[in-house]
């Protein structure tokens, strides 16, 4: 599978985006072909699981609860 997490720069959001791919790596480990942290701005915190955004924060308004993200793409 290939995640993509974009992250706000401006409201420095990489502690929480790094922490994430660490997590990522942890439970899926080779399962992962690509993981890539894309910087951004805007208060954007979006995963994209394959192509397909599973998470963002601009809609939802709120992070991730914890182990929302491994659910969302068990599920995606």
């Amino acid at each position: 599978m290939n995640i993509i997490i974009e992250y706000c720069t401006v409201w420095n959001y990489l502690p929480r985006a790094a922490g994430l791919a660490n997590e990522l790596l942890g439970k899926y480990g080779t399962q992962i072909n690509r993981l890539t942290m894309e910087p951004s701005g805007g208060g954007v915190y979006e995963i994209t699981k394959d192509d397909s955004l599973i998470f963002s924060k601009k809609k939802l308004d709120r992070f991730p609860d914890d182990g929302e993200i491994i659910k969302l793409i068990e599920n995606n």
